[in-house]
């Protein structure tokens, strides 16, 4: 009997509290699956839904950092595109003529009038085939990209010719120059937009002819993904 008592005697169950780290272990658990439930509330509902349902799937994660590396691979892509451009332009001795700019969000290029149309026509001349033909053998390779041809005017009044208006006459020109980059490089047609602002968006001052010359111009602007 007496081996009995002190066998089961309360101080041997002191000696080894084996209890306490398991139920050290589940305040544990309790603390952090309560902090994730805190961190959750702080954030919208539904963007707390996504994120914690996310987290879960690998699918969704694989998928992402397939998108981040395609990002990435695309901004190479516009630059050098840009610096290339910049470069082709200057061997085919039209540095001067067609200018070329790049910033985080857009390649901007703009393309003196004179050597892409006569006076007062939206036909192509020869310049500006060779020209465009620069331009459009790089833009082919950023077919993913939006691209917004823009026809821009002086102040002058169009005295004659076939277009009422310098808004029409920037609008014809601007159509003729995204017809002939959909049709000779393959730069599907959702992609080219034109737009025309005649006389309304001068860069330089109308009142010289210096100023009116800069401002008869087609620009071309590839936005950057």
């Amino acid at each position: 009997m007496k081996f009995f008592i002190e066998r089961y005697s309360p101080h041997k169950t002191q000696e080894n509290p084996l209890w306490l780290i398991v139920l050290s272990d589940i305040m544990t658990n309790l603390m952090l699956f309560f902090l994730i439930l805190y961190v959750f509330s702080l954030r919208p509902e539904s963007e707390a839904h996504a994120v914690f349902l996310n987290g879960f799937d690998k699918k969704h994660i694989e998928e992402e950092k397939e998108k981040k590396a395609q990002e990435v691979l695309q901004k190479f892509k516009e630059k050098d595109v840009a610096e290339t451009l910049r470069d082709e332009l200057e061997k085919a001795g039209l540095k001067d003529l067609a200018e070329v700019q790049m910033t985080d969000k857009l390649i901007r290029v703009n393309i003196s009038a004179p050597i892409l149309f006569r006076s007062g026509a939206a036909k192509l001349e020869p310049d500006a085939i060779k020209v465009l033909t620069v331009m459009g053998k790089l833009l082919e390779k950023l077919k993913q990209n939006d691209i917004l041809i823009e026809g821009h005017t002086d102040n002058i009044p169009v005295k004659s010719g076939d277009y009422p208006t310098n808004w029409a006459l920037s609008a014809a020109r601007a159509n003729s120059v995204v017809d002939y980059l959909a049709s000779g490089f393959g730069i599907p047609q959702e992609k080219l937009i034109s737009a025309a602002y005649g006389e309304y968006r001068p860069i330089a001052d109308n009142k010289t002819p210096q100023g009116r010359a800069k401002n008869r111009r087609i620009e071309i602007v590839v936005t950057r993904k």
